[in-house]
């Protein structure tokens, strides 16, 4: 392997001075020489974050890179790293650590553990990815097995678990969990030495079972009373570790979801905070901490609706402390449109309709906002009277939605028929009242508004 020691010295050097484009430039060059070297990627991610957050926006070159014709995986990986350094943002860490994995599969073992960090920096946003966590959980998978390593198996079924935690219906996250962990019993089994002695074979037992409840999905108050116990005992032992904090605060948010307990969500603040103390730079506590907060919020107004009190104080309250959340997070990580939306749908719901519009024309040209966003944008327009720009809108949802019948497509082309009705283009109103009528008889007031436009036209 290449000694480029030097070389990071100079990075570090580089990055210190914040000459950001010096020390980026020294780890591309070495990347061509030594593209294993772990440490060049954490100096590299470092200087890239250290940029952004500086200037305050990503690089007018930020789309640039590397031709995506090529077919040098070591190539697509340098040009992957480019993009990051442009913007060090989920999309950009994600198909870094794509393009490391394709490299260490096309037969160069020491990129796995890259493509490993990569993967874990764009997890560290917070922002949830299945193929990620996915392929993340195979590279630790198969690290286990190279290395029979135990520890790195137990990795790979937490970071599988977050997966079907998250998406229960996932096709194969269960059953390779299930086969994973009889992997591992396997492994714990015929481990050298497991079984010479009462007193080592204990050990081996109590690791495994705490492996087994700190990997587990927690369904009962039960379990999340055992995973804590575990988690106390990690904390007391070092209490400068960020992960069992996390673990803390995950395993008293899901009591406080089972429970409905207000204890349990200030016990899990407590235990965010503490983890931010440790890493302040992790942006991912703190989407957590504001979740939290949002949570808090949502079951005070559930108790006050049990006791049959006024919510109304309560909700206002909700609304603007959504509001302040996305827009921090939408101001963070602005490439994130998911922010953008929400952040929208609680403008409108705030009565900011102007402002609303304006993050729902970003997130239109997203595909996974594109429909609703033409919806509300629609609304929005209607709201301000801009009747054609109102129709234009509802009608890109109409001829984009894969489901016509749906009850939110329902609602779209009652809401356009209404905007015919104002601008007194009656032809086209009857047609959307006869098409919602046709399909569902008793749809609103379609019978009755139908009926006085064709008497109104004569028809």
């Amino acid at each position: 392997m290449v000694d480029i020691s030097k070389h990071l010295t100079r990075v570090k050097q580089a990055t210190e001075r914040r000459n950001w484009a010096l020390a980026l430039e020294i780890c591309e060059e070495c990347m061509d020489v030594a593209p294993a070297e772990l440490e060049l990627y954490k100096l590299y991610v470092d200087a890239a974050k250290r940029k952004a957050k500086e200037t305050g926006k990503p690089s007018m070159f930020s789309t640039m890179g590397l031709p995506a014709m090529s077919k040098d995986p070591l190539k697509v990986l340098i040009g992957a790293m480019k993009r990051v350094a442009a913007n060090p943002d989920v999309k950009s860490l994600a198909a870094a650590g794509d393009a490391a994995r394709a490299y260490y599969k096309s037969g160069t073992k020491p990129m796995m553990e890259p493509a490993i960090y990569l993967y874990e920096e764009m997890l560290a946003t917070g922002l949830f990815n299945a193929e990620v966590l996915w392929n993340l959980g195979h590279l630790y998978y198969e690290r286990s097995q190279e290395k029979d390593e135990v520890a790195s198996i137990d990795l790979a079924l937490r970071t599988l678990a977050k997966l079907e935690a998250a998406m229960p219906n996932h096709p194969e996250a269960g059953r390779t969990l299930k086969n994973w962990e009889a992997k591992k019993s396997f492994m714990l089994r015929n481990a050298k030495g497991s079984a010479t002695d009462y007193t080592s074979q204990v050990a081996s037992t109590d690791k495994a079972r705490r492996a087994e409840v700190m990997n587990r999905n927690i369904r009962t108050i039960e379990d999340a009373r055992e995973v804590l116990k575990y988690v106390d005992e990690e904390v007391k032992i070092d209490a400068t570790k960020k992960d069992p904090w996390l673990k803390k605060a995950e395993t008293h948010r899901r009591i406080a979801e089972l429970t409905q307990s207000m204890d349990d969500y200030a016990a899990a603040r407590d235990a965010l905070e503490k983890a931010q103390a440790i890493d302040q730079y992790d942006y991912n506590v703190v989407m957590k901490i504001g979740d939290i907060a949002i949570e808090e919020r949502k079951l005070y107004i559930r108790q006050l609706e049990a006791a049959q009190q006024d919510t109304a104080a309560a909700k206002q309250d909700l609304l603007q402390v959504e509001i302040d959340e996305y827009r921090k997070r939408a101001e963070r990580q602005p490439t994130e449109l998911g922010h953008k939306f929400n952040l929208g749908v609680r403008l409108i719901q705030s009565g900011q309709i102007e402002t609303a519009a304006a993050e729902f024309q970003r997130t239109v040209n997203d595909p996974k906002f594109r429909l609703k966003s033409h919806k509300f944008l629609g609304f929005c327009f209607a709201k301000k009277n801009m009747v054609d720009l109102a129709v234009k809108n509802y009608t890109a949802y109409l001829t984009q939605a894969e489901d016509t019948r749906g009850d939110e497509t329902k609602e779209v082309r009652y809401l356009r028929a209404r905007q015919y009705e104002q601008a007194k283009r009656i032809e086209e109103a009857i047609a959307d009242y006869s098409q919602l009528v046709e399909m569902d008889l008793s749809y609103k007031d379609c019978a009755t508004r139908l009926d006085k436009l064709r008497a109104e036209s004569g028809g």
